[in-house]
């Protein structure tokens, strides 16, 4: 695990969360949409181990990984990626929540955060049209003050900007806030934004360890990540 020296190290009054990998498991239904999408194009499906390090970078690399396993990127036309699109919007809908699972420790962590008053915010590179039904149905929403996916800005993590722009929602300085993910793209955007940066280890990291990421403490779940920034804040 890389450290940064100059990463804030509190009081915090914000908590920036990943969604995918990080609140809940929604591998499940993102597998299922993309395999639909596959056969619909005549294409073999894949095994959902292979589609969990698609994860990541937002929708449209989801289906173009999805689609060039086996062809290769060379052989995604336009007119490919485009029906391969127009599948797989219309099949995640279809399954957006149905086999997803809040992960053990999310509950009781965002209770504690809640509890002392810290600002909390989504930044996911998910679509909003996905987003705020999932967080609905697992009744997340009440407790965000702010949700930024993946179309809310022409730029998705790893840059910054959707980090900042949240902040910016909040009224929260960057040095005030801890951002919390599962991959590379949570890590680069959140220290390239001035956060301090907390990874859990049981997400999609698109298939890497979260051992090399460069962040300030790795956490068993989200109810540790809150007992870290807690420590570090005033009673």
């Amino acid at each position: 695990m890389l450290m940064n020296a100059s990463s804030p190290t509190g009081p915090f009054r914000a908590v920036l969360l990943d969604l995918d990998g990080t609140l809940m498991d929604t591998i499940p239904d993102i597998a299922a949409a993309a395999n639909a999408m596959r056969v619909d194009l005549g294409l073999p499906t894949l095994p959902v181990d292979t589609l969990r390090t698609f994860v990541g970078k937002g929708t449209d690399n989801l289906i173009m990984r999805t689609l060039s396993h086996d062809l290769g990127v060379a052989s995604v036309t336009d007119d490919l990626f485009a029906r391969g699109r127009a599948s797989f919007y219309p099949r995640y809908h279809e399954v957006n929540g149905l086999h997803s699972v809040v992960y053990p420790g999310v509950r009781e962590g965002l209770r504690l955060l809640n509890e002392r008053g810290l600002k909390l915010a989504i930044v996911t590179n998910k679509p909003t049209e996905f987003t705020l039904p999932l967080l609905r149905q697992a009744g997340f929403e009440k407790d965000m003050l702010a949700v930024v996916c993946g179309d809310t800005l022409p730029t998705r993590k790893p840059l910054p900007d959707p980090m900042l722009h949240a902040l910016g929602l909040l009224a929260v300085h960057p040095a005030e806030s801890v951002a919390i993910g599962d991959s590379v793209n949570d890590a680069l955007a959140a220290r390239a934004a001035g956060c301090a940066v907390l990874a859990v280890p049981y997400g999609y990291n698109e298939g890497h360890d979260v051992q090399d990421l460069d962040v300030d403490a790795i956490v068993s779940d989200i109810k540790e990540a809150a007992q870290w920034i807690l420590a570090r804040n005033p009673v």
